[in-house]
């Protein structure tokens, strides 16, 4: 790949990383909506939540065509398949309730990973090694975490 694509692809993973945590926090922020000012305004959360939980597929082809690395395309990866759940888990609300209560944990574990991947994007912006290159085998996992991502999220509702 270019040299210059990779410059202009790790920009791009960094400012994808930053923006996802950004929205995390609007997340965080549209809970507190439905829980102090009023419960109707709780299906902000409801919507963006299931928005949000696709926002790490952008991030993780990103890593992958700035040549991120192994572990940064491993975390992101990881971010992709932990935020996939998050609102599954309070989709199972009525079936199983034990379960959904992970949802706020997986939500700021996720949240911790996603702020990992998003400083470590930052420090790979001024990273200069032209010989950089993403292999074959981190490509697959990509197609395939975005892949099996999408085809479950499009196939049917989880209250289904």
């Amino acid at each position: 790949m270019d040299h210059d694509v990779t410059r202009v692809a790790r920009y791009v993973y960094a400012a994808l990383a930053w923006a996802f945590v950004a929205g995390i926090l609007v997340q965080v922020f549209f809970a507190g909506l439905g829980l102090f000012v009023g419960p109707r305004l709780f299906s902000y959360h409801i919507d963006f939540g299931w928005l949000l939980h696709l926002g790490p597929l952008p991030i993780l082809v990103a890593a992958a065509l700035a040549a991120a690395g192994r572990r940064q395309i491993l975390q992101a990866a990881g971010l992709a398949v932990t935020f996939f759940f998050v609102p599954i888990l309070a989709a199972i609300r009525a079936d199983l309730p034990l379960a959904a209560a992970f949802h706020p944990v997986t939500a700021v574990l996720g949240f911790w990973l996603a702020t990992i991947v998003a400083r470590r994007a930052i420090g790979l912006v001024g990273a200069t090694d032209p010989e950089a290159r993403t292999t074959i085998g981190q490509w697959v996992l990509v197609a395939l975490v975005v892949a099996v991502i999408l085809f479950l999220s499009f196939s049917g509702s989880p209250d289904a």
